[in-house]
């Protein structure tokens, strides 16, 4: 199995993560994604109905193997998923997004597995499970040029800080939904080593290019 792309810190493959996640040599620390939400979005390799969702998370679940699983979804859908071990929060005071009861100032993230061991802070954050934005949080229309590039982006600053309260300094991070490689930046650059799998070849092209710059070594 041939990585599309691959540093020190961050490999891509391109494919299904169905096909590539059974191949993968090792248990990760940390599995974060943002899988699609069965809303119809419009993405280039993949038809985003509520019928295909369950499909994914019925075949997605059961590959992966971590200590612990942050992943995000929609607010309608979330009962879709397996029971989670707890629900977190971003929450945010405004917002550039729009839902069905108005303007979107909350979503969740389900967690599963055990904690970071520890009481009060890791990494200089509080263990809170709310993370909050302030501002746009570059969704919806108040989304940046890098973000831009894909159909449903999350938030750089906001995916760094959920790499950082789950995960120590050299774990190992798998995003099977990569997108543009928010998960994997974002591990770089915490000095976490990652693994992103992504089935659309320009949005593996868009991660390689955001992940190749250098950071420093791990201390």
């Amino acid at each position: 199995m041939k990585p599309y792309y691959q540093d020190k810190w961050v490999t891509i493959y391109h494919g299904d993560c169905r096909e590539i996640l059974p191949q993968l040599p090792r248990k990760v620390d940390l599995v974060l994604t943002d899988p699609p939400y069965g809303l119809n979005f419009e993405y280039p390799s993949y038809i985003d109905s509520l019928d295909n969702l369950r499909t994914l998370i019925a075949e997605v679940f059961p590959l992966l193997r971590a200590t612990r699983i942050c992943l995000t979804c929609a607010i309608k859908h979330y009962d879709l998923y397996p029971k989670a071990d707890w629900v977190c929060a971003v929450t945010w005071d405004t917002t550039g997004s729009y839902g069905k009861c108005g303007v979107s100032q909350w979503f969740p993230i389900l967690f599963y597995g055990n904690d970071i061991p520890g009481f009060g802070a890791v990494n200089g954050q509080i263990k809170s499970d709310t993370f909050r934005i302030t501002g746009g949080g570059d969704v919806g229309f108040q989304r940046g040029k890098e973000e831009s590039l894909h159909t449903c982006p999350k938030p750089f600053k906001l995916w760094k800080r959920i790499v950082t309260r789950f995960t120590l300094q050299g774990d190992f991070v798998l995003d099977p939904f990569m997108g543009i490689g928010t998960t994997l930046k974002a591990a770089k650059e915490s000095n976490r080593y990652s693994i992103g799998i992504e089935i659309e070849e320009k949005y593996c092209e868009i991660a390689a290019r955001r992940c190749s710059q250098e950071v420093m070594e791990l201390v």
